[in-house]
């Protein structure tokens, strides 16, 4: 090694330097610190990178065009002393990659509004899904957002539950409200009847039927873009 590469490792933190010291020479005062030409000590050190592994887990609510990076992996890096001792400058992170391998979730279909005080609905706000805790979620008590602990804050969306099923996480792209999320929590007859004829329908929740919104939302082109990220809790 010589005393360039010396000098740079001397840059390194005081932490480094200390640890190093041993072997390379440093001296070390109170307020400064000096490298020694290691030749002359007939001293060898190697650095070696240890590479990162890629571990796959394989998740049944995701779709199979789904690939998740949890953990994005880094290689580690140490030094090996000629006695056999290893210091650590960076540990190594393995990669951690979740797999879908529930049914591909692309659809296209159509888009509609409702609210609790429909024609068809009970007027209590009860939803037909519990949550991921078993607990009842009511639109007018709880509002038409559930905070999911994995995507956060989705509209609650109506949908065929043969189809999709409660806690399906759903983006929806359409031209009356853009690009949002959606969880289905709720289901209705047009959905179920819809879906029967193959029509793909899901209806996004209001507080009231009488929002201006609910008309608005109503596209029934069949070029809606339903795109499924999870499949149920």
């Amino acid at each position: 090694m010589n005393f360039y590469l010396l000098k740079l490792l001397g840059k390194w933190t005081c932490f480094l330097v200390v640890s190093l010291s041993n072997f390379l020479g440093i001296n070390i005062d109170n307020t400064s610190y000096e490298i020694v030409d290691a030749s002359t000590r007939n001293t060898s050190v190697e650095a070696e990178v240890i590479p990162y592994k890629v571990l796959t887990t394989y998740n049944s609510s995701l779709p199979s065009d789904t690939v998740n990076v949890k953990v994005t992996g880094q290689n580690g890096v140490v030094f090996k002393n000629p006695d056999g001792s290893v210091i650590t400058l960076s540990e190594v992170i393995d990669e951690q990659v979740e797999v879908g391998t529930a049914k591909k979730g692309l659809y296209t279909g159509v888009i509609t509004g409702y609210g609790p005080d429909c024609s068809t609905c009970n007027g209590m706000g009860i939803v037909a899904c519990k949550t991921l805790d078993k607990s009842s979620f009511n639109l007018i008590t709880d509002g038409i957002y559930y905070n999911d602990s994995q995507y956060g804050q989705v509209r609650v969306l109506a949908a065929a539950l043969s189809e999709f099923p409660c806690g399906t996480i759903v983006k929806v792209n359409s031209k009356t409200l853009g690009q949002f999320m959606g969880i289905v929590l709720d289901t209705g007859y047009d959905m179920r009847k819809n879906l029967e004829r193959g029509v793909y329908h899901f209806d996004v929740a209001y507080s009231t039927e009488k929002e201006e919104m609910v008309a608005k939302t109503t596209d029934m082109s069949g070029e809606v873009i339903y795109e499924v990220q999870r499949w149920g809790w």
